[in-house]
């Protein structure tokens, strides 16, 4: 996953962080040859210069400034370590922010078939071209959402009908100024499963592989995911058969889905 980001304002934040820590020192080394308040009115101006430019260049970039901070993960790691090294109190335990990403669930699937794309550490309300093709090279724009007011993107696309089983390849995201861009995981084409409508009668055991549906693995050795989590009454290792018929689009998003699910007790 790669991120660019507001690298000019983050090396003036850094300059800030420097003065303070150096202001710091500074109180340490000359307290018996400087009045105190002195020396911790400088340290205190230090913090909130660098405070101001932390919110003023999340501002220009229509952030507030903790997402501002989730964005570049190097400032905010900056400012944890500062913390920690001054002993300045809530910083004992305190974590860096995550950074921007790019996520696909799930990791593989075939052509035709739906992902889940997430994206969060965008600008807020950004547009944004959802893309895929090779690692390293030219991709097609196959969606292109508007981020949340918190920078996030979640959208169920299709893997494109031009994508080859066996083909590894990565969706991407980048804003229509080009400012920041991600990249996700390798994504690995397999062999598409049957096609939507497709009438299903299969015989297996229910399992907790499911992440958004429940889950059967099936006698032939395939993931199922179940679109109805009510129907039947079942639990995970339970031996059931399963009637329906492929869905779309779903949010299982795992296997391959059955819609208007009949679950019965599997026979023997």
């Amino acid at each position: 996953m790669w991120f660019q980001g507001n690298f000019r304002e983050g090396i003036m934040i850094r300059g800030s962080l420097v003065a303070l820590a150096g202001a710091a020192i500074v109180a340490v080394v000359a307290i018996e040859t400087a009045p105190a308040q002195t020396l911790l009115d400088k340290a205190r101006e230090a913090v909130q210069d660098a405070g101001r430019q932390i919110e003023d260049a999340a501002r220009e970039a229509g952030r507030d400034a903790s997402d501002f901070l989730a964005d570049n993960p190097d400032l905010n790691r900056d400012l944890i370590d500062l913390g920690k090294r001054m002993g300045l109190p809530g910083f004992e335990d305190a974590q860096a922010y995550v950074g921007a990403n790019l996520t696909v669930t799930p990791p593989t699937a075939g052509p035709g078939s739906g992902v889940m794309v997430t994206a969060v550490g965008l600008p807020g309300n950004a547009r944004v071209k959802l893309g895929f093709g090779p690692p390293q090279e030219a991709y097609q724009v196959i969606a292109t959402p508007v981020a949340s007011d918190r920078g996030v993107v979640e959208v169920a696309v299709p893997v494109p009908s031009w994508a080859r089983p066996g083909e590894m390849m990565v969706f991407t995201a980048e804003t229509e100024d080009q400012r920041v861009r991600l990249v996700s995981e390798p994504f690995a084409v397999v062999e598409p499963g049957p096609a939507p409508g497709t009438a299903i009668d299969v015989t297996g055991t229910l399992s907790n592989e499911g992440v958004e549906c429940p889950s059967l693995r099936g006698d032939d050795g395939k993931l199922y995911t179940i679109a109805d989590p009510t129907a039947g009454g079942f639990k995970p290792g339970d031996r059931v058969r399963v009637t329906g018929e492929v869905a779309g689009m779903s949010m299982c998003m795992q296997g391959i889905t059955i819609a208007h699910p009949t679950i019965s007790a599997a026979e023997g």
